[in-house]
């Protein structure tokens, strides 16, 4: 049974909810983004044992972690709608606004991960602070975000998205916030001219069903195509030097003790 703890108020969200039915996990983008998660937390060889995912949704990223690294992950969102939607897991569900501090919470986890949510958040760098303060000394932080503002489209403003970011920007953000960069990694580089056909494609209509139009494929044969793309991409032995979104991956800093 599903038990969903309530630690804050519901809210609504900058987050268009159709995007729920669309992200599964069979999903190419879903897949591609959780290889290269998976790929990044092994390569920082850090024990993970209990992790937070925060703007976790309907918990189907939350669903592939706990599958596939073997560890407990909760979740938190302000959209209940959304949390309902999750499938039971190793780790708990909590209706939460970290901004609110939940001693109960705090310096508790190895890992917090932050996929594809401070995009929609107006004060990042204080979200970004406030989401470390759940972290346990030395412990990692993983964010994903879409990348570069050339892309930023009418399905960006469907999606919620407030900005696009740079591996350069990113960086910053992690550094002013005490974060020591442990990797930063476009991807989706494949994908630049598709998302580029997208932004005309979506150029001055309506919103309703931007999410429809610039997230699902059309059909089996694209579907394949990009699962192809995704494939290729993952299987090269070097980064991409440029994407569609960017992955980061930071330690927190661990300030010395006074003499």
């Amino acid at each position: 049974m599903r038990v969903i703890e309530t630690l804050s108020q519901p809210q609504q969200v900058s987050m268009a909810d159709e995007w729920f039915q669309f992200a599964t996990a069979d999903h190419f983008w879903m897949q591609w983004r959780h290889r290269l998660l998976v790929r990044a937390l092994k390569r920082t060889g850090t024990p993970v044992r209990r992790a937070l995912e925060i703007g976790c949704g309907h918990g189907v990223a939350r669903q592939m972690l706990e599958r596939d690294l073997d560890i407990a992950v909760d979740g938190c969102d302000l959209n209940r709608a959304a949390l309902e939607m999750a499938k039971p897991g190793k780790g708990n569900l909590f209706v939460y606004n970290i901004l609110d501090q939940e001693r109960s919470l705090l310096g508790r986890y190895d890992a917090v991960f932050l996929l594809d949510v401070i995009e929609h958040i107006a004060d990042d760098t204080a979200f970004l602070v406030a989401a470390l303060r759940h972290l346990r000394p030395g412990g990692l932080v993983i964010v994903n975000v879409p990348a570069s503002m050339l892309l930023f489209s009418d399905y960006d403003r469907a999606a919620g998205h407030l900005r696009r970011y740079t591996p350069a920007s990113l960086a910053k953000l992690f550094d002013y916030c005490g974060v020591e960069v442990q990797a930063i990694e476009p991807w989706g580089m494949l994908m630049i001219p598709l998302l580029l056909a997208r932004k005309a494609v979506l150029r001055g209509k309506k919103l309703t069903g931007a999410i429809r139009t610039g997230f699902v494929p059309p059909n089996a044969i694209s579907r394949l195509l990009l699962q192809g793309l995704k494939n290729i991409e993952t299987a090269l032995p070097f980064s991409m030097p440029c994407g569609t979104s960017i992955l980061a991956c930071g330690r927190l800093r661990v300030e010395p003790a006074d003499a």
